[in-house]
């Protein structure tokens, strides 16, 4: 079966398409939307879930991921995200639409992993100044999850948010002038250690924040999005490379493309009033 979180992301990109529509018209879409991008399950996950492929062979939905897609739309009724009826003639199921909160949700939710180009497209609305290297990295991660190439998605995932947390750091010693610091920061820049360079920044957005230096609309929710990036550099180090771990959880990875875009809006927020102030 296709995983309920990709059905998920199918459905409201079908109601993206189609904001009043009718409950076979979703399925369709969904059923549409999952042969272009090829989000089926291999043959050996379809072996061990004990499921019949040869749907997918045929660009169909197997029968159990249109159950999913009714629970799922269920789900979103009971969200708020859409609900039954489309206009006054049609007011009773099957016939559905957004509701003005789920156009909203659609407006702000994490371009799908399916469509690279469409999401780094959205990735540069949220950091207009990404950094090209950044951006091939993401470019060459979602292509490689797109194809199954979990470990080599991992890897680039991680280095892009490795890149990104460097650029921040290289901010922060720009806009240093006591010498002794900055001289700190320049060598854990030539030698990077994860866990210094997380305590470093964390450190010094603390005192920053505390002594109201900077401001709260630029280093709000810097800690969480922060953790995030350094997740996927912690992926990337020990899940791909480690000759113990040799393994990725493409839960992890799936994660990581769904909060990267969020965490280097702020990561970007932050870079911008480093660069412009001295601290």
């Amino acid at each position: 079966m296709i995983r309920s979180s990709i059905l998920r992301e199918l459905v409201l990109e079908a109601f993206r398409n189609s904001p009043e529509t009718q409950y076979t018209r979703v399925v369709s879409d969904v059923t549409e939307l999952a042969a272009r991008n090829n989000v089926y399950p291999s043959e050996e996950e379809c072996k061990e879930m004990r499921i019949d492929r040869r749907f997918y062979r045929e660009g169909r939905l197997n029968p159990f991921d249109e159950l999913k897609i009714n629970e799922i739309i269920w789900d979103l009724i009971v969200e708020r995200i859409i609900t039954i009826g489309s206009d006054s003639s049609n007011q009773e199921w099957p016939w559905l639409r957004l509701t003005d909160f789920g156009t909203d949700v659609l407006n702000l939710r994490t371009p799908a992993y399916y469509d690279p180009e469409q999401y780094l497209i959205e990735l540069e609305s949220l950091a207009p100044q990404i950094d090209p290297v950044i951006k091939q990295y993401m470019a060459e991660g979602l292509r490689c999850f797109k194809q199954r190439l979990f470990f080599a998605s991992g890897v680039m995932l991680g280095a892009a948010a490795e890149k990104a947390v460097l650029l921040l750091l290289k901010s922060i010693e720009d806009a240093v002038t006591n010498t002794q610091e900055k001289r700190k920061i320049a060598k854990l820049l030539e030698n990077p250690r994860l866990p210094t360079i997380f305590e470093a920044v964390e450190k010094k957005l603390m005192t920053l924040s505390a002594g109201n230096i900077i401001p709260y609309s630029v280093h709000q929710g810097a800690s969480t999005h922060l953790l995030s990036l350094f997740e996927m550099i912690r992926v990337q180090r020990n899940d791909a490379v480690h000759p113990h771990i040799g393994q990725f959880s493409k839960t992890k990875i799936f994660l990581g493309i769904q909060t990267i875009p969020a965490a280097l809006e702020v990561l970007y927020r932050m870079i911008d009033w480093f660069s412009n102030n001295k601290i």
